[in-house]
């Protein structure tokens, strides 16, 4: 596993791309390594794109990401 090294202080805002080809992929492929990124680096900010979804799904995805981002901006 490569190891992600933020230099900056833990103050520092970071700006993180989530990309998902399907509703849960972000959740499956990366979800631990977003949980520990808010925990470390409490001012993050994530953008959360899904590509294909239906309505029902859509709306899935957006309650998934608020879940995992809670309290973030």
């Amino acid at each position: 596993m490569l190891k992600l090294n933020l230099d900056r202080n833990s103050n520092s805002e970071y700006k993180i791309l989530c990309l998902g080809a399907h509703c849960d992929d972000i959740e499956i492929g990366c979800g631990g390594t977003i949980l520990k990124l808010i925990e470390s680096h409490p001012n993050t900010v994530f953008y959360w794109v899904v590509f294909s979804s239906n309505e029902q799904r859509a709306k899935e995805a957006i309650k998934s990401a608020n879940i995992f981002c809670k309290g973030q901006k």
